[in-house]
């Protein structure tokens, strides 16, 4: 997945950083709505905590700028 591995160019602005990342927020956002709350089997479960995390992580990132 593109987004988990690009890092910034050096040259960005903080505000497209910051559209970046809240791009990068909906986009698992909306994952986890089709998936759901709970999940159905072992690797729903284990995406569902992976998304949690990847957004906690996102969302610390966009307060920090």
């Amino acid at each position: 997945m593109m987004w988990l591995e690009t890092p910034a160019p050096a040259h960005r602005q903080p505000h497209e950083d910051a559209q970046r990342l809240l791009e990068e927020i909906a986009f698992m956002e909306s994952r986890l709505a089709e998936i759901g709350h709970d999940g159905d089997c072992a690797y729903e479960k284990a995406m569902i905590r992976f998304y949690h995390q990847q957004v906690a992580a996102r969302r610390e990132h966009l307060s920090r700028l």
